[in-house]
């Protein structure tokens, strides 16, 4: 397809299920580059629900003969990683680029299968982890790659929910937190912090969908990390999340609150008014109107527009298939570590 400021991208989507329905196609609307060719489940109704909700033209219930009749620029695959890892090759193979939820599979092994056969056939795949797309994030993001900011020295992470269901044919609710849920924060670790080299980890568990990780990171720049992950710091499991993140520089640090606030201080003290004070902090905490739209503040409308660009070339990187495979290495590293009480070296 030809790159010109009209250009949209023809994409098409399979599946229908429930968190795509509430959290993927909303944004389709919002991209003015996107062209939705067609929707694709295996549950007719539910494909044509969504085609009439989100304005796909066509409704198939079979995956072949939509894309050969429909030929688009990049197809979303969204469902349980299962699905996905087996869906995905049918469009990698065609040279089309593909959208996958996160994760892109259950292990780090069939993530780099997806990986290898995207570049074995010209193509690229994406991987939905919205949070690089987050407004608080990015900002963050931003400051530590200031020279002021004097380079990122450490990071920290706190993620704490409810219990965790067993899920995916996955032999326990602790790998299935780890792989499901968890990846989450190993990529945002990564995105900040770059390659991990190697890891420690300790493990508590209360009851079998209820536990905690304490993880200690060093990354291949030379930085420090440590993750504080669990599911006992409330009862219910998916509704009460806190999540924070502190990047530490130079005489420099930020604080990320619940993917909505950021506090930076800076080195230098903006006012010698009072100087024995300090230290001063930038801050940005939003009125409920600036973060109205979720699915823009938190990434998932920047994710989609992204993939959108970058099927038409107007972009380029973004969160790929090699992310989830590194994010999927991590959490099995965890898991080692906890198993064995041993450092283990990625």
């Amino acid at each position: 397809m030809a790159d010109t400021p009209e250009s949209k991208a023809r994409l098409a989507f399979i599946g229908a299920g429930g968190f795509a329905t509430a959290s993927i196609y909303p944004n389709i609307h919002k991209v003015p580059q996107i062209d939705l060719v067609a929707v694709c489940d295996l549950d007719r109704e539910k494909a044509e629900r969504n085609a009439r909700n989100f304005g796909a033209r066509e409704v198939y219930a079979d995956m072949e003969r939509m894309l050969d009749e429909q030929e688009p620029d990049g197809v979303f695959v969204i469902g349980p990683a299962p699905m996905q890892y087996e869906v995905a090759p049918a469009v990698l193979r065609r040279g089309i680029p593909v959208y996958v939820e996160k994760p892109s599979a259950n292990t780090s092994e069939q993530a780099r299968e997806l990986a290898e056969l995207a570049e074995e056939h010209g193509t690229w795949g994406q991987c939905g982890f919205m949070k690089r797309f987050c407004w608080a994030y990015r900002m963050a993001k931003e400051i530590t790659q200031r020279e002021e900011f004097g380079g990122l020295n450490m990071v920290t992470c706190h993620f704490g929910q409810g219990p965790y269901p067993q899920l995916w044919g996955m032999d326990s609710a602790k790998r299935s937190m780890l792989v499901g849920q968890l990846c989450h924060i190993f990529d945002l670790t990564r995105f900040f912090g770059g390659d991990v080299a190697s890891l420690s980890a300790l493990y508590r568990e209360v009851t079998e969908n209820q536990f905690a990780f304490l993880v200690n990171l060093t990354f291949k720049s030379g930085a420090i990390g440590h993750l504080d992950l669990n599911g006992l710091e409330t009862k219910t499991g998916f509704r009460d999340i806190r999540e924070w993140v502190k990047l530490v520089g130079f005489e420099s640090h930020i604080i990320v609150e619940d993917m909505q606030r950021v506090r930076w201080q800076p080195p230098d003290e903006w006012s010698e008014l009072i100087p024995r004070t300090g230290p001063y902090q930038l801050s940005y905490a939003p009125a409920w109107t600036g973060i109205a739209d979720s699915k823009a503040n938190f990434g998932y409308l920047g994710e989609v527009e992204h993939f959108a660009l970058r099927c038409i070339g107007q972009v380029e990187g973004g969160p790929d298939l090699w992310d989830s495979y590194e994010s999927l290495r991590l959490g099995e590293a965890v898991y080692e570590a906890t198993e064995s009480g041993e450092r283990v070296e990625l």
